[in-house]
């Protein structure tokens, strides 16, 4: 966000054109603040793909140059330092854009997709600090574009929006373990690994990993999902349905409630897609990202990113925030956004710039755990 008095005339704008659509701000104070922010010079990098660690203290980001070259960068989640020479097994050998990331349970080894810009080649990257990396060959005519590592650290989920199936992988000996037809991504493993969450036209199936058998279908979004994402202890699965989040109870099969894009048209931007839904806690507050979300209301018509923080349960949103950086005069929306393990400490990166990490600050009452 700028630092000018705009910012909070634009806010005002987005708070009123909530309480038009009737949906109520809960009392008391929460925001998010710039807290620090990474270090590091990258004039010539278009970041794709960004994680944290499971113990929060590393975060990863990949993507690739101007020339279409990749890059895969990592830095210390505490300090802010780029770790540069002292995880090079975790960056080198990058053979194509980074488009995915995934960190194993343990947050010793990193999983990407890469994919060779000139020969569309794609590949499942493997890398451990101990080990070094290792690129596998993704499965030919599958365009797998996401990876998602399992909870038990034995399986990769290998899929993507225009993959029509999804691929268990085995990153140890680089074989294919078993195919899911017709479940396509985004992919999110339930906590556990029990199940498995995927895509299959505008409904999310429920899928066993263990023996590929479908468990469960949740249908009734409007559009076909671009952003799936279970709460804490797998009960509660938050779907992004175009233009609104859909929180389902997935062991009852039932919707909890249904959040509406609640920025008024006149500051919407051009494009409301949902990148990314992340949950703080175990099913209660959610944090949703759309890279374009927001439009500033400038001769140049720049686009904002936009990061509202909700209470799935009464859907009531806690702050409304919008974020760019200033370049060559020109506001431009962020690349992505990750939040930490501890569901209070948010990354965000502009192209050829390292992160910064923003803090949510405030009480979130009745949490769950």
């Amino acid at each position: 966000m700028s630092d000018d008095d705009h910012p909070g005339m634009l806010q005002r704008h987005l708070i009123n054109a909530a309480k038009r659509h009737d949906v109520p701000a809960p009392s008391g104070k929460v925001t998010i603040v710039k807290a620090s922010g990474f270090h590091g010079t990258f004039s010539n990098a278009n970041w794709r793909a960004q994680a944290w660690s499971p113990d929060g203290s590393q975060l990863a980001y990949g993507g690739q140059t101007g020339s279409g070259a990749g890059i895969l960068q990592v830095w210390d989640g505490n300090t802010g330092h780029h770790e540069g020479h002292s995880m090079r097994h975790l960056t080198h050998g990058v053979t194509g854009a980074v488009t995915s990331l995934s960190w194993a349970p343990d947050s010793r080894s990193l999983a990407t997709i890469e994919v060779d810009h000139k020969r569309g080649e794609r590949a499942v990257g493997v890398r451990s600090q101990a080990r070094g990396g290792l690129a596998h060959a993704v499965p030919h005519g599958l365009e797998v574009s996401q990876v998602a590592w399992s909870p038990d650290g034995t399986l990769l989920a290998l899929s993507g929006p225009d993959c029509p199936q999804t691929v268990l992988f085995d990153p140890e000996s680089g074989t294919v373990r078993r195919t899911l037809d017709n479940l396509s991504g985004p992919v999110a493993w339930q906590p556990g690994g029990r199940l498995l969450a995927g895509i299959y036209e505008t409904s999310v199936l429920l899928c066993d990993p263990a023996t590929g058998g479908r468990v469960s279908r949740l249908a009734g979004q409007d559009h076909r999902p671009t952003a799936i994402a279970w709460a804490r202890h797998g009960k509660f699965l938050a779907v992004a349905d175009g233009e609104r989040v859909r929180v389902w109870d997935a062991d009852a099969g039932t919707q909890v409630s249904v959040i509406p894009w609640t920025t008024g048209e006149g500051d919407r931007g051009p494009d409301g897609t949902i990148a990314s839904i992340e949950w703080l806690d175990g099913g209660r507050y959610l944090l949703e990202f759309r890279p374009r979300g927001g439009a500033w209301r400038d001769e140049r018509g720049s686009t904002c990113s936009t990061v509202i923080l909700w209470d799935a349960q009464e859907v009531k949103w806690y702050f409304i925030e919008l974020f760019y950086e200033m370049l060559g005069g020109i506001r431009r929306p962020i690349a992505g956004s990750a939040l930490a393990p501890d569901g209070r400490r948010c990354a965000h990166a502009i192209d050829n710039h390292p992160p910064t990490i923003w803090s949510i600050t405030g009480d979130l009452p009745n949490s769950l755990p």
